[in-house]
């Protein structure tokens, strides 16, 4: 079975975001990015308006 690979740049604050968020409680790293990305790209779609 072959291993895809993901590389990406995160911003200092979304990291931070990130770890906020696990201290809360137990939360699936993927489930976690994916929101953290979604909403760090729907604050870029208001900027540019």
């Amino acid at each position: 079975m072959s291993k895809k690979v993901l590389s990406v740049t995160i911003e200092e604050n979304i990291l931070k975001e990130w770890k906020e968020y696990t201290k809360k409680g137990c939360i699936n790293s993927s489930q976690l990015i994916e929101k953290l990305l979604k909403e760090h790209l729907k604050k870029g779609e208001k900027d540019v308006k």
